[in-house]
């Protein structure tokens, strides 16, 4: 499954895109606004992809993409995620700090939710952040999503955002 936008190209998360993931889910603001997912070896993000965006693909036809520019560079993930405690997909996403606030992430964004629609026939889509990222809440903002209230993905975890489109 390829989407391709006009800068960009969304695929498959595959085995070997193994050491970029390790390399995002690292990142300090990773860390910060989505959580320390205890990615620390290129085993680790290899188990990731094959637990998480492979077997959502099978199960769902929709997952985390990787999120390349058109000439093969490596900029982030995007995609519909299906978690077990919200009602319908969530639109994920996350960008390498060099590839952030050049319209990258919305492009992305805007391509996973069009998929879903279209592809998909998915109608209603959500979206979850923390209250404290501030550049997430205007990017859903853009995509023309809604916040509906503040949730709790579980009952160790803090309130967050949830917005829908």
């Amino acid at each position: 499954m390829i989407i391709k936008t006009e800068r960009l190209k969304l695929s498959e998360l595959t085995i070997e895109d193994a050491p970029f993931i390790l390399k995002l889910y690292n990142d300090p603001d990773f860390i910060t606004y989505i959580g320390d997912r205890s990615i620390k070896s290129v085993k680790d993000a290899e188990q990731f992809i094959d637990l998480g965006p492979r077997t959502s693909y099978s199960k769902y036809s929709h997952g985390l993409y990787l999120v390349q520019l058109r000439d093969g560079t490596y900029v982030g993930i995007c995609g519909l995620l299906k978690r077990d405690n919200l009602d319908y997909p969530d639109i994920g996403f996350a960008m390498l700090p060099k590839f952030r606030r050049k319209g990258y992430t919305f492009e992305a964004a805007k391509a996973s939710i069009n998929d879903g629609k279209m592809r998909l026939g998915i109608k209603t889509i959500l979206a979850i952040t923390s209250p404290k990222n501030i550049a997430s809440i205007q990017l859903l903002n853009k995509l023309g999503m809604s916040f509906k209230k503040m949730v709790q993905m579980d009952s160790n975890s803090e309130f967050i955002h949830l917005y829908e489109v």
